[in-house]
């Protein structure tokens, strides 16, 4: 008889709900199944179980609700999972009770604490931002410039402690550091009282402070209240002006002793720099200490003598990342005999270090604070055409070039023409401004703006 599928599903909703539970028990057992719950008619587990064998399933029906079913290795407790090919069935009571063992659940292994600080750092690591190239070359510097301290101080058989990452040993350094904000009020408020209670506290930690990221600063508050005893802490600095000098945070200590102390009270800082001039001219940090010295105490004899000695390699320091700025200060604040010095290097080659991407800086310094027979021995070398169209066509030299056009001592008209005509063919070819045109690297003709007799605004070099 065939029926379809609405006839079908009411047929089997008019039976009863059934279900077939399959225990697996040992054959010596199979006679306390049948006492287990309450048997459908389908099926008489006391008949069976003589018939089945050891490791026979005994199918046993049972009618819902499940109020006589014991199962209890599946419903005894549903939080746990109950594997039947792996548990040990242990024999069942006579009363009917269970006493079944459930199989707990495995519990789950704690992690170590160096492995949770080894996954939250992890999630840190992936969480912290991606450092961009020059950031990450500052901190490898840093890094540098500390291991170079460190390794001075190792080296005149003091200890070494890592207060430049802010970590201090003293407990009343410690106390200072948390105190910070109180004593900084105390030095900036003017109060002659509540200043000197400011510096006692500070005496006796100045060194210490001025590694660190935060004492310096305060260490500089102190020294900018110019009384006799800010003078009388720079005593602790006396034998560290080195060390100090290549610091990350003490550096900042040195150049303000220079730039607001009393030649008397500073002019350690340049007895201690002396025959180590021409290397930590070269530090990234120590570089500044001589800009200093040249802008406060530039006619000092000892600071005189300083500049000597660095200029014996001044060649070599006029094209050095930071060396050029101790050449530049020389020429911006030094003594004329020095200016005369840094004349005569520049213009043994003076077209390539024009043209050199630290040395450019110089050339432009010198026509300008040079005296005034260096500077007209410059422009006859630089203020040719054929020179000044060379020097557009470089990368660095463009710079000159440009000081060169801007100076009324130098006729370039005819260069400026000659740049013109060259941005003109490639600007109108389709080349955007800032890019290399006609050769001339970074320059670029204003289209719009043909204002002759004005430079500035006619001729834009890349920045």
């Amino acid at each position: 008889v065939k029926m379809t599928m609405t006839e079908c599903n009411t047929e089997m909703q008019s039976f009863p709900q059934q279900v077939i539970v399959g225990i697996l028990v040992p054959a010596g057992q199979m006679g306390q199944v049948g006492q287990v719950g309450q048997v459908g008619p389908a099926c008489q587990m006391g008949q069976m179980s003589g018939q089945m064998g050891m490791g026979q399933v005994a199918p046993q029906v049972a009618t819902f609700p499940y109020q006589a079913m014991a199962a209890p290795a599946i419903y005894a407790k549903p939080e746990y999972v109950y594997m039947p090919q792996m548990a040990q069935l242990a024999p069942m009571p006579a009363d009917g009770s269970s006493s079944f063992p459930v199989t707990p659940r495995s519990p789950q292994r704690q992690a170590s604490p160096e492995e949770t600080d080894t996954a939250t750092t992890a999630e840190e690591r992936l969480e912290r931002p991606r450092l961009s190239t020059s950031a990450a070359r500052r901190m490898r510097r840093k890094r540098a410039a500390e291991r170079a301290a460190q390794a001075a101080l190792e080296h005149r058989g003091e200890k070494v402690a890592p207060l430049s990452a802010g970590r201090v040993k003293s407990d009343s350094i410690n106390s200072i550091l948390e105190n910070m904000d109180f004593l900084r009020s105390q030095l900036t408020s003017g109060i002659t009282d509540e200043v000197q209670k400011a510096l006692v506290t500070i005496q006796g930690h100045v060194w210490q402070l001025a590694q660190h990221a935060l004492g310096c600063r305060l260490v500089q508050l102190a020294l900018e209240t110019g009384c006799h005893e800010a003078a009388l802490l720079t005593r602790e600095l006396h034998g560290h002006v080195q060390e100090a000098a290549v610091s990350p945070h003490a550096n900042y200590v040195i150049q303000k002793v220079v730039s607001t102390l009393t030649w008397a009270a500073s002019s350690f800082v340049a007895r201690e720099l002396v025959n180590s001039c021409a290397r930590l001219a070269r530090h990234r940090y120590a570089c500044r200490i001589f800009c200093r010295l040249q802008e406060f105490c530039g006619n000092r004899d000892l600071t005189l003598q300083l500049i000597d000695e660095l200029l014996v390699e001044a060649e070599d320091l006029c094209r050095h990342n930071f060396g050029h700025h101790v050449v530049q200060s020389v020429l911006e604040h030094g003594h004329e005999k020095h200016r005369k010095v840094v004349a005569n290097i520049l213009k043994a080659d003076l077209l390539s270090f024009a043209k050199h991407r630290n040395a450019s800086y110089l050339v432009e310094k010198a026509l300008s604070y040079c005296a005034v027979e260096d500077q007209r021995a410059l422009l006859s070398q630089l203020g040719r055409t054929d020179v000044i169209v060379d020097l557009a066509r470089s990368q660095f030299g463009c710079y000159v070039a440009k000081s060169l056009l801007q100076d009324e001592r130098v006729n370039g008209q005819e260069a400026l023409n000659r740049i013109q005509v060259g941005c003109e063919k490639e600007c109108w070819g389709g080349k955007a401004n800032g890019e290399t045109v006609g050769g001339f690297h970074g320059i670029s003709i204003s289209i719009k703006v043909y204002i002759y007799n004005d430079i500035q605004k006619y001729i834009m070099i890349y920045i």
